[in-house]
């Protein structure tokens, strides 16, 4: 979960799933589903 919240909170200070990517050394596809499983988690 530690690993999705850190996804979480560099897509926010980015507003960039492929500098998120970049930052965070995954593909941007994996960015996607890190946020997506945080969604399905709290629902939103």
């Amino acid at each position: 979960m530690e690993h999705k919240l850190r996804v979480f909170c560099t897509v926010a200070e980015t507003q960039s799933f492929s500098k998120t990517s970049d930052i965070i050394h995954l593909t941007q596809p994996a960015v996607s589903l890190q946020i997506q499983a945080l969604e399905e988690k709290y629902e939103t």
